[in-house]
């Protein structure tokens, strides 16, 4: 059920879901059971995170600590994309599962309606080659 499973060719600027509004993040989509998600990393002063987030929502799914050795060995998007795979991918899929996608799609949909009630529409899904920093 949850074993199709699509990668973003480019990385891309997502809008994620917080408490104060939308907020841009970058990183990469990968499509599990028609479902989107945003892998995204965050730095915090002691730790690197990877978040990942529903994409029509912007709701927050997951948080995975990386230690200093996974974070030398995910130097480029490649190994990034691997590490997901073997990591990051197996836990999404075990939420998506253990919740069943009927009742995940409609916990989607909760979650979207609020935030577009609370912080209107979500702003536009970019490809990171297009944004300038």
């Amino acid at each position: 059920m949850t074993n199709t499973i699509k990668i973003s060719e480019k990385d891309k600027v997502f809008q994620i879901a917080t408490k104060s509004g939308w907020v841009a993040k970058m990183g990469t989509q990968v499509t599990i059971a028609g479902i989107d998600f945003a892998i995204y990393p965050e730095r915090t002063l002691t730790q690197v995170f990877l978040h990942v987030n529903e994409i029509s929502s912007g709701a927050s799914l997951l948080n995975y600590p990386i230690d200093l050795i996974d974070l030398l060995d995910v130097n480029t998007r490649n190994t990034a994309i691997e590490f997901y795979k073997d990591k990051v991918i197996p836990l999404i899929q075990k939420k998506i599962e253990a919740n069943g996608l009927d009742k995940f799609r409609k916990e989607v949909e909760k979650a979207k309606k609020n935030m577009v009630e609370t912080h209107g529409e979500r702003p536009e899904i970019k490809d990171f080659e297009g944004e300038s920093k």
